[in-house]
């Protein structure tokens, strides 16, 4: 790998990393969201469903027009300017509504996100995916890892949650420039944008393998969300851990999970086509992990179960996106990853309305047994995925017999 290859991933990741900042940003002090408030499980969940229901929105249209005009770097940039900006006037919101607006536009930008940087990712090394989408998803990771940690110590030392918002809006802004002034933009496609839509969806939803890869998806990050939403809850309000507290047990989930995420990416190359193994195993075993959260009582094993849940859960995104960009062509992968990323999020505006409407009514752990059953339904449709990929193998080798 040539150093400008090297520079370029290690920026793109940096940037997943920045964009997974400002996406977890309020996690970790919601528990003092919902004091300053007087929030309800179900308006917390909705804090975040906010969120979550622009990214969902616009995901697939920011997508579809990042590869019809070409403009990755340009949507990327844009990206991180739109989900920054809010976060300065999160100080400013006396009133829960307009938190949910802020929370809302921030999610717009968030939406432009995903597709360009995996599309631009990917074409810096192509032969390599499982391994660059390793490198990316863990540079998310260390956003994730950072957040709490950060945002929980900067509330301490301000004594303020907002103050801290706002000082953390600096880095978001920087490296939008960053990414302006390093990429490049592509040309647009020689067809009309109907024809670029029509033949763009068509390849999309045609795809029994990538609408299978969809699906198991957007179960995936129904329970991710949910994890994500409750468990500072858990933590703050069953187990007794202070805010701060809580953010380093949310930091040293992520630091397992990127180094499993790593490992699994390098090893996945090895076996090629056969990723969706490892998608399988790792969707059930996290299932079987996260249910514990029902019952587990004492520090250790909930520390253990956490653990666990990291080190399995984690990996799987950077699976799910290597699989899915070798199922379609390079002009079509940001509107794949749109595809992919908008139907997650639009779960994920979901997820933790119901996991509060469950919390609600009985109780904030039977919330996580919840989220627990979306991962089993998960590791059943990645059996299915497992099995048309074997299928078409099969047919493939058969063919050229």
């Amino acid at each position: 790998m040539d150093a400008t290859k090297k520079f370029n991933l290690l920026a793109l990741s940096a940037s997943h990393g920045f964009n997974s900042f400002y996406m977890f940003l309020l996690i970790p002090v919601l528990p003092l969201i919902v004091q300053e408030y007087g929030l309800s499980y179900i308006q917390a969940g909705l804090l975040v469903s906010a969120y979550s229901l622009s990214n969902s929105l616009f995901q697939f249209p920011f997508s579809f027009l990042a590869d019809y005009t070409g403009r990755w770097r340009t949507a990327l940039a844009l990206s991180h300017l739109v989900q920054t900006a809010p976060v300065f006037f999160y100080a400013y919101a006396e009133d829960y509504r307009l938190l949910l607006l802020l929370g809302f536009i921030s999610g717009v930008g968030s939406a432009a996100y995903h597709p360009p940087a995996v599309a631009l990712i990917t074409r810096e090394l192509p032969a390599r995916r499982g391994f660059t989408m390793g490198i990316f998803n863990g540079g998310g990771d260390v956003g994730h890892i950072v957040t709490p940690g950060l945002v929980g110590w900067l509330t301490a030392y301000l004594t303020s949650w907002k103050a801290a918002a706002q000082a953390l809006v600096l880095p978001g802004l920087v490296w939008a420039a960053l990414i302006w002034l390093r990429f490049q933009d592509q040309g647009s496609q020689g067809q009309t944008m109907r024809q670029a839509a029509r033949s763009t969806f068509g390849a999309l939803f045609r795809n029994r393998r990538l609408m299978l890869l969809v699906t198991l998806s957007t179960f995936r990050i129904t329970g991710f969300r949910g994890l994500m939403t409750f468990l500072p809850l858990l933590l703050t309000q069953i187990f007794g851990f202070g805010v701060q507290e809580a953010g380093w047990i949310l930091s040293g989930y992520f630091v397992l999970g990127t180094v499993a995420t790593v490992l699994v990416g390098q090893w996945s190359d090895r076996i090629g086509g056969k990723r969706t193994i490892f998608i399988v195993i790792m969707t059930f075993l996290t299932a079987a992990a996260l249910a514990s959260l029902w019952w587990v009582a004492s520090v250790p094993a909930l520390l253990i179960a956490v653990a666990a849940v990291a080190v399995l859960l984690t990996p799987v995104p950077s699976l799910v996106l290597a699989v899915g960009t070798e199922l379609v062509e390079e002009r079509q992968r940001s509107s794949s990853v749109g595809l992919i990323y908008g139907m997650n999020e639009g779960a994920s505006t979901l997820s933790p309305i119901i996991g509060g409407f469950v919390a609600q009514a009985f109780s904030l752990r039977l919330a996580f047994l919840f989220y627990a059953l979306m991962f089993a339904a998960g590791g059943l449709v990645a059996i299915l995925l497992h099995r048309e990929g074997l299928r078409r193998q099969a047919s493939l080798a058969g063919g050229t017999a």
